[in-house]
């Protein structure tokens, strides 16, 4: 993970999908997505079934959004 960036941006970037897509697939804005990605403070206070959701279509569990090291993610 690079910077202040959250896992959310390598595990969307390891799975080959867009901040657009992912917008698109969560029925987020993409300022929503990018606003997650770069500030994962903000992403930890979303609603619970919005990073559910996310987490479901990145296929990985709300723990490896916010606990696992992205290398150990199966792609």
């Amino acid at each position: 993970m690079s910077g202040n960036k959250s896992t959310l941006y390598d595990l969307r970037r390891s799975k080959r999908m867009t901040q657009k897509e992912l917008a698109e697939q969560t029925g987020l804005t993409e300022r929503t997505i990018i606003t997650y990605e770069m500030d994962i403070k903000k992403f930890r206070k979303a609603k619970y079934e919005t990073v559910e959701n996310i987490a479901k279509i990145l296929g990985v569990s709300i723990d490896q959004i916010f606990l696992s090291d992205v290398s150990e993610i199966p792609k």
